[in-house]
């Protein structure tokens, strides 16, 4: 597997820890989105994503380029979405659910938490150490090759750490309910 296979799996491995991450502390969905789509009263909403992130934040390299590829591979082009309620300028927008990419999401969208998530982690989970911008540069490195092994064990490992740390908050029946 050559360098840029490598960088490119090992982003998709942290983007699953992330997804599982986020699965866990459901802030996004259960917190953000279904409180704004009771308050339209069930019309589309934007919550976080008011543009095309994607577009503006990734780096000209040939590791996005990569990443796009296999994105569209996956889940269409952009231009190809279906864009019925559109609310969000992004294409990958679902206006009832958030993000329609369960993987090979950029960096950016990847790694974004907004204030309010942020705070309730730190609130109810005790967990301070996420950092949206930290995540997006850590991120882009993996994918770009330029986060070293240690670094890269380093960062996974942190990742993993706040899963569990998450995952032991939950009650027992919240956290079955969380992964089913």
């Amino acid at each position: 597997m050559n360098s840029a296979e490598t960088n490119l799996t090992r982003y998709l491995e942290l983007e699953n820890l992330l997804n599982g991450f986020f699965a866990v502390f459901d802030y996004c969905y259960s917190k953000c989105i279904k409180s704004e789509l009771e308050k339209s009263q069930g019309r589309p909403v934007a919550a976080c994503c008011r543009d095309k992130y994607y577009c503006l934040y990734d780096l000209p390299h040939p590791a996005f380029e990569r990443l796009r590829e296999e994105r569209e591979k996956r889940y269409g082009k952009p231009q190809d979405q279906d864009r019925q309620n559109a609310v969000s300028p992004c294409e990958y927008h679902d206006p009832f659910t958030g993000c329609r990419l369960g993987t090979h999401k950029s960096p950016i969208c990847l790694a974004f938490f907004c204030r309010k998530a942020i705070d309730y982690l730190r609130t109810e989970f005790g967990d301070y150490t996420y950092d949206y911008l930290g995540f997006n540069y850590a991120l882009e490195w993996v994918l770009t090759g330029d986060l070293s092994e240690p670094q890269y064990r380093e960062f996974r490992d942190s990742i993993i750490q706040m899963v569990q740390k998450v995952t032991k908050t939950l009650p027992e029946n919240q956290f079955a309910k969380q992964v089913s």
